[in-house]
C-alpha cells in the first residue's frame, strides 16, 4: 500500500512542478496547526501569514497591533471558532471587513466530539455515539470540542475545504491548490498508518492530561486518557480538584501525567508530589515547532513520541 501512495505522490509532484503561477492573495491563519494545512495547499503559490506565533495559547491571547493590521489587509482569514479562539470573535468582525472569513471548525464532513466533564472520562465512545452527537450538536458550538485537527481524518477534510476556498478566490491557481491538497491528504494517510502501528502497545495504559485538548487524537488512536487536571485553562484549579486527581492517580494506577508548554507546570508538580507518577509534555498546537507545511506532521509525530516515551 505504501508503494502505491508513493507512486501517486510522485505523479502529483510531476504535475505540480509544471504549475508556477504566483498569487498576491493575502491569506491570514489563526493558529499554527491550521496554518500548516493552509501552507501545504498554497505551496509554490504564496505563503499565508500566521496570527498566533511562538508559545502562545489561543485561549488567552491578546491581539497585538501588528496582528490587527494583518486582519485589515487580509483577503481570507482562516480561523477556528469562538470556543477555540474567542479573542478573535470581535476583531475579526470589526477589522477584517474586506476578508472572506472561514471558520474551519464549521467545515462540513468533520467528526465532532462533545466537550467532556472534568472529573473522569470513560473509554473512547463508540462510532454510533459519535455519529449521534455529530447530528445532534453540529450547530451547538458551546457543546463541541474545538480541537478538531488532532483527528487526521478531520485534517484531510479541512485540507479539502481550504483548497476549495482558495480556488474560489484565486481560480488561476485552482489546479495547483487541488494537486497540493491531494498530495497533503496522501501524506497524512501515510503518517496515520505509521502512528497507528507505533501506538498499539500503549492503547490500554491509563494517563491524565493537563486540560482536555486531545480527545480527537485519543479516539482516533484508541488511547486510554481518563481525565484532566483542569477542565479548561481558567477553571478547576481548586484544592478539592487537585485532591480528586490524586485519588484518580491511586485508583487507576496512573503512570504518567502530561503537561503543556503553554501553561505552568506547578499544578501538576503539586498533584504528583509524593507519588511515582512521571510527567511528559503534550503540545496540541505545535508551539515550539517551526511554522510551515511540515508542522502538522511534526505535531502528530511529537504527540506519538511523547506518549510512547512516557507510557512504555
Amino acid at each position: 500500500m505504501k508503494t502505491g501512495f508513493c507512486f501517486f505522490i510522485t505523479l502529483i509532484l510531476l504535475n505540480i512542478s509544471q504549475l508556477k503561477a504566483e498569487s498576491d492573495l493575502q491569506v491570514l491563519v489563526s493558529n499554527k496547526a491550521f496554518h500548516s494545512l493552509v501552507s501545504a495547499v498554497m505551496d509554490g503559490v504564496s505563503k499565508p501569514l500566521l496570527l498566533l506565533k511562538g508559545n502562545i495559547s489561543p485561549h488567552s491571547y491578546a491581539l497585538r497591533p501588528s496582528a490587527a493590521e494583518n486582519l485589515q489587509k487580509a483577503d481570507i482569514v482562516f480561523w477556528g471558532d469562538e470556543i477555540l479562539e474567542g479573542f478573535l470573535a470581535k476583531p475579526i468582525q470589526t477589522l477584517a471587513k474586506k476578508a472572506k472569513l472561514v471558520s474551519l471548525n464549521e467545515t462540513d464532513g468533520l467528526t465532532l466530539l462533545p466537550l467532556r466533564e472534568v472529573k473522569k472520562w470513560h473509554k473512547p465512545e463508540s462510532e454510533t455515539l459519535v455519529e449521534k452527537f455529530t447530528k445532534k450538536f453540529t450547530k451547538k458550538k458551546s457543546a463541541t470540542d474545538p480541537h478538531i485537527w488532532l483527528d487526521p481524518n478531520n485534517a484531510k477534510v479541512i485540507t479539502q475545504k481550504i483548497a476549495q476556498i482558495l480556488s474560489e478566490m484565486d481560480p488561476v491557481n485552482e489546479k495547483r491548490y487541488s494537486l497540493n491538497a491531494e498530495k497533503n491528504r496522501l501524506q497524512i494517510d501515510l503518517l496515520d498508518q505509521k502512528l497507528k502501528e507505533e501506538m498499539e502497545g500503549i492503547s490500554t495504559v491509563a494517563y491524565i492530561v493537563f486540560h482536555d485538548a486531545y480527545q480527537y487524537f485519543e479516539r482516533h488512536y484508541q488511547l486510554n486518557s481518563i481525565g484532566s487536571v483542569v477542565s479548561n485553562t481558567g477553571y478547576g484549579k481548586s484544592v478539592h480538584r487537585l485532591m480528586e486527581v490524586r485519588k484518580i492517580i491511586k485508583k487507576e494506577k496512573i503512570r504518567c501525567i502530561f503537561i503543556e508548554p503553554q501553561f505552568p507546570s506547578k499544578l501538576v508538580k503539586t498533584v504528583i508530589e509524593g507519588t511515582s507518577v512521571k510527567t511528559g509534555t503534550l503540545d496540541p498546537l505545535g508551539a515550539g515547532l517551526k511554522p510551515g507545511k511540515e508542522l502538522y506532521f511534526n505535531l502528530l509525530i511529537n504527540l506519538s513520541n511523547s506518549l510512547r516515551n512516557c507510557l512504555y
